[in-house]
This record gives C-alpha cells, sequence and structure tokens, in this order.
C-alpha cells in the first residue's frame, strides 16, 4: 500500500479523526470566510454518510478518492474538484492501494469542529468511546449522521 509523499513535510504534525490525517495550521488565525485544509486519505478509510450545513469544496492532489453524493459513489482523481453543498448528505471512502492527497476548502466553523474532534497521531485509536465522543461533538454542531441502515444500504458497515 502506498504512503503520499504529498505534504510529507506536514504529516508528522498532523491530526487524525478516526482515519483522516488533517493539517489545520493553515486556516488558523487567517481567515473568517474559509478554512484550507491539507488531509490525507489512507487506504481503506472510510467518512461515513453524513450531513451539515458548511460547505465543502475538495482538490483531489494525488490518487483516487470515491464519494458518495447525489445517490451513487463517485471516483475523483488527482485534479478533480469534489463540491459538496450545504446540507447534502455525502459519505467518502478510499477503497485504492494508494493514500489520497487532498485540499479541503470550508468554513471556520467546520475547522473548529475538526479541530475539536481530532488527535494526535499517537491516540488514534478508533473506540466506541471515540466514536461515541466525535458523535456527541457532531450533534452539538447540528450534524446530521445516517442510521446504520442507511450507511448499509451505500455500502458502509460501522463498528459496533
Amino acid at each position: 500500500m502506498g504512503t503520499s509523499s504529498i505534504f510529507a513535510a506536514a504529516r508528522d504534525g498532523m491530526r487524525t479523526i478516526s482515519g483522516p490525517l488533517l493539517d489545520l495550521s493553515l486556516s488558523r488565525g487567517k481567515s473568517q470566510s474559509y478554512a484550507v485544509i491539507r488531509s490525507i486519505a489512507p487506504v481503506g478509510i472510510v467518512v461515513p454518510l453524513h450531513g451539515h450545513d458548511e460547505p465543502e469544496t475538495m482538490v483531489v492532489v494525488e490518487g483516487v478518492l470515491e464519494a458518495w453524493l447525489d445517490g451513487a459513489w463517485n471516483r475523483y482523481k488527482k485534479g478533480e474538484v469534489i463540491d459538496i453543498a450545504s446540507n447534502v448528505p455525502h459519505a467518502l471512502r478510499n477503497s485504492g492501494h494508494e493514500e489520497v492527497a487532498l485540499v479541503l476548502v470550508t468554513t471556520p466553523r467546520m475547522a473548529r469542529f475538526f479541530d475539536e474532534i481530532s488527535v494526535s497521531q499517537a491516540q488514534a485509536d478508533v473506540t466506541p468511546e471515540r466514536l461515541a465522543h466525535i458523535a456527541k461533538i457532531a450533534a452539538a454542531y447540528g450534524f446530521w449522521s445516517a442510521s446504520p441502515e442507511q450507511q448499509a444500504a451505500i455500502g458502509i458497515v460501522l463498528p459496533e
């Protein structure tokens, strides 16, 4: 499985949200209107079906990322843009053999959410307690999370 060389200098300092790695340093204290986040999606990572008020625009820098949008899984390759409007249900996954590097542009509020739920890579174990913590903060932000049945309907099986 390939490790991305993109963002190599920032990799060790990236935080994780139960899998995806995030570099939030580009947005801290910079802009009140948008946030820029560098991210790496490791092989096998799944971001479950969810929705929120904040729009997200992602540019794939390396690899192939799949996104559930408009009722289907779509593949996005290097240079392609994933544009997710406010309140659109979406999910992400990397089912390939190489990590995916991407740049995400979103709102400062979304960057704060990521900052609240992320941990250092040394603390990255996915436990029921960790997932419950993420769900609690997501609910406090007003985010929608699909039910296990809705997840399963699009091929996502969540850990119990």
